[in-house]
């Protein structure tokens, strides 16, 4: 019987094992001739340190930036994160004003205690900024979305670079990024 469960066990973990190099291998499809062209930078799934090597360690506090995010997905979203362990990372909606606001300090703001009382900013891609985590944690919370089978989301990670650039002209960027690598469109700013 025992030797029954660790046999499920071991097929169930090689199924998802292998539905998430598919999912990997989907996600970087990329046309010919762009990549050299975005700011993208490569995440070593294996890496200890922030991801894209920009970091040693980990850069920026432990949260996420949902952007284009229902009240209702961000609740949800914020029990993946309690359900996997990540407890400690702060769940936040991006609110319409902190479009205008660097990354940095829209990472650092602590989520409303009404959300309801907040005007999200909706209509826009949707976008999850993360902080403060290695790059291993980061492409685990992209596979743990990609369960979820939710709508399509684009992952951005808080870095030197952009952390005091307004999230309005990083969604643009990133978005227009996106759109050349993969040849998908985007909804307007």
């Amino acid at each position: 019987m025992r030797a029954t469960a660790i046999a499920r066990a071991r097929a169930t973990a090689t199924a998802r094992a292998t539905a998430t190099r598919a999912r990997r291998a989907r996600r970087t499809t990329t046309r010919a001739g762009v990549e050299e062209e975005t700011n993208f930078a490569p995440i070593d799934a294996t890496a200890s340190d922030a991801p894209g090597g920009v970091a040693d360690g980990r850069f920026g506090p432990e949260a996420a930036l949902l952007v284009g995010f229902t009240e209702s997905e961000v609740a949800r979203w914020r029990e993946t994160l309690d359900e996997i362990g990540a407890d400690f990372v702060r769940a936040t909606a991006c609110e319409e004003a902190t479009l205008d606001a660097p990354l940095g300090r829209a990472l650092e703001r602590l989520p409303r205690e009404d959300a309801s009382a907040a005007k999200l900013a909706l209509g826009v891609p949707r976008m999850m900024f993360l902080s403060g985590m290695s790059s291993a944690e980061v492409m685990e919370i992209v596979d743990v979305y990609d369960e979820l089978e939710w709508e399509p989301c684009v992952f951005a990670c808080a870095v030197p670079k952009n952390y005091e650039t307004n999230v309005r002209a990083l969604l643009a960027e990133i978005m227009d990024d996106h759109e050349r690598l993969t040849g998908e469109a985007r909804c307007n700013l």
